[in-house]
């Protein structure tokens, strides 16, 4: 058959043209099959992990709500030891696996961004205020859903470790930079912002970190998107996780602003203030996002 003919059946009929999937630059990787995937082997991850501790015969106890409470602070220094190396070992076989679905997947090949205004500070600076704006919006919400006791995270170096060290970076390494670059590649700009963050959120189990983590996955998205840098988002993580920390560390995880301002017209006149501010910087990233979309749909597909 010369080049240009229309091919023909054996009736002499015009056989009808195959529908390829349009996808951005031929990829295939992720789809939300690939993103549940993903999901069920963190889990089976993190049961593996435990059942060699129970193997190993570490006592597990401390890890629930009812000897969390009851824990020594022995107790609670091994406890943040076995999470560091439960979360250590789980991270430490979730990225590789990820990379390599990704690329039996035919999943982009760029994994990070590191451009140096990943270390603006008036951007770090915007992204922390907007993550404390958010904590603070959606506090209402946070106390009405069901939470592990703060105690279970541990203490010591080992548990500092892995909530302000280990934690930044593997989940801004997968969640914000193989996933959200994935994304980015075959949807585009918007969903490269929601589908990792909603994955992040899937990653942190129970409801109320569930809820947060999806938040705070919203501004580190839009932080690395705009920033073209893994560096912002590492830092910003382990700043929120930091602060968090210390004020379990300090028996202050209770405390709310509503806690503080007493609930009356005061603390409503700051919650109006701070969600109005969390209302206009959201708005900003749509109008932000808006314009990479429009930008990508004039660019060839890579």
């Amino acid at each position: 058959m010369r080049s240009g003919e229309v091919p023909q059946t054996d009736a002499g009929r015009t056989a009808a043209p195959v529908s390829l999937p349009a996808f951005r630059g031929g990829r295939r990787f992720p789809t939300m099959i690939d993103l549940l995937a993903l999901v069920g082997i963190w889990y089976l991850l993190q049961l593996g992990a435990l059942f060699v501790a129970l193997l190993a015969g570490c006592d597990l106890s401390v890890l629930t709500a009812d000897g969390a409470a009851a824990a020594t602070q022995a107790q609670q220094v091994a406890a943040g030891r076995f999470n560091a190396f439960v979360y250590l070992g789980t991270m430490g076989l979730m990225i590789p696996i990820t990379l390599l679905y990704r690329r039996l997947r035919g999943g982009t090949r760029k994994v990070l961004r590191f451009s140096a205004r990943g270390l603006d500070p008036l951007l770090l600076l915007w992204g922390l205020v907007m993550m404390l704006a958010a904590g603070a919006v959606i506090e209402p919400v946070m106390t009405l859903l069901p939470a592990p006791p703060s105690s279970v995270y541990g203490r010591g170096f080992w548990a500092v470790l892995c909530v302000v060290g280990m934690a930044p970076v593997f989940e801004e390494v997968l969640c914000r930079g193989v996933i959200l670059e994935s994304v980015r590649a075959r949807y585009g700009v918007v969903a490269a912002l929601f589908l990792p963050a909603l994955f992040f959120a899937v990653l942190h189990g129970h409801p109320a970190l569930a809820f947060n983590a999806f938040v705070m996955g919203l501004i580190l998205g839009f932080i690395y998107i705009e920033t073209d840098s893994i560096f912002s988002t590492i830092l910003l993580h382990a700043l929120n996780n930091g602060v968090a920390f210390l004020l379990i560390i300090a028996g202050l995880e209770e405390v709310t602003l509503r806690s503080l301002l007493g609930g009356g017209a005061l603390y409503w006149s700051v919650y109006a203030a701070v969600l109005a501010l969390f209302l206009l910087s959201g708005a900003m990233i749509c109008r932000r996002l808006s314009r990479e979309a429009q930008q990508e749909k004039k660019e060839p597909a890579a």
